[in-house]
């Protein structure tokens, strides 16, 4: 049973996470903001704070094994907004594991967003956040997941919801290819790393087994055989997504509400090509293996439910 420091417990990924590492009886202490709520179990102690406050950051960290670092921002009104997180609080985390958790071993959760950090905002910011860690002495792995899924996701739960009615929305050129990851794969990956003898200082990507990825017309077929039915691709025009994402951009300043992740340069992101990952940096790994597909994940999304 290792001893697990865990940030971003409160998110998507975070929570089911936080579930499998309980439920395969490690110790874990987990980072959350106040008012978010955590699952009471006796193997979990929660430290109450964020990656903004240095002495919770050391006691999170204290005499921790490994520490997962999940937490990130995903929306900004621009690059510094997105860096207070996603690159000085890796700093400050670093810094605490440097003076309370000297031996422990960081697995840093990135994106594939940031292998192309010019693209945006976003991916220049955790681009930045891997250079943080690139630079730390201490024994770290670097997982750059792509697009990971979920039944409790709710960023992509109207795309599927879309889907299940027979409509694909593409943005981006009909070549485009992307990777797609499971929730519960991405998970079961991050409890190995833990736990196992995986690359040490060294940044990997992962996929579900499909190491040429998705096209969307590989979707819309997934999709059409398992409702029965034809499934019909709109193209969403990049420059109506700029305007929508110019748009709700001005709205949020305007009302002081918290920054959209659609925005202008996150378009550039979204329409790339290539969001194809590569797991061949991952040798000598017998221990984990992708086992969920979107073919036999599909229809536990939201919208999915009568084809179940």
């Amino acid at each position: 049973m290792t001893d697990t420091a865990l940030t971003g417990a409160t998110g998507f990924v975070g929570r089911r996470l936080l579930a499998m590492l309980l439920a395969e009886n490690h110790s874990v202490r987990a980072l959350a903001r106040e008012g978010r709520t955590l699952p009471e179990h006796e193997h979990l102690s929660r430290i109450t704070g964020s990656l903004s406050d240095v002495n919770a950051l050391k006691s999170l960290v204290s005499g921790a094994d490994v520490v997962i670092h999940l937490a990130g921002a995903t929306s900004g009104f621009d690059y510094r907004d997105l860096a207070r997180t996603n690159v000085a609080g890796c700093q400050r985390l670093l810094q605490a594991m440097a003076t309370s958790a000297p031996a422990a071993r960081l697995i840093h959760v990135s994106s594939l967003a940031a292998r192309e950090p010019q693209l945006s905002d976003y991916a220049a910011s955790k681009h930045a956040g891997e250079e943080v860690v690139h630079a730390a002495a201490n024994n770290w792995l670097i997982i750059r997941p792509p697009a990971v899924y979920g039944p409790e996701d709710p960023a992509l739960a109207p795309l599927w919801r879309l889907l299940a009615r027979g409509w694909l929305p593409r943005i981006g050129s009909d070549q485009a290819r992307f990777s797609l990851l499971h929730v519960d794969d991405l998970c079961s990956a991050l409890i190995r790393s833990a736990e196992g003898d995986w690359p040490e200082n060294t940044l990997i990507e992962l996929h579900d087994g499909r190491p040429d990825g998705y096209s969307w017309n590989e979707i819309a077929a997934i999709a059409a055989d398992i409702r029965g039915r034809r499934v019909r691709a709109i193209k969403v025009p990049e420059g109506v997504l700029k305007a929508i994402g110019a748009t709700h951009l001005a709205l949020a300043r305007m009302r002081r509400t918290r920054p959209p992740v659609l925005v202008p340069n996150k378009v550039s992101e979204l329409v790339h090509p290539d969001w194809v990952c590569d797991n061949t940096r991952l040798p000598g790994c017998p221990d984990w293996r992708p086992i969920r597909t979107l073919e036999n994940s599909l229809t536990t999304l939201p919208g999915w439910k009568k084809f179940q």
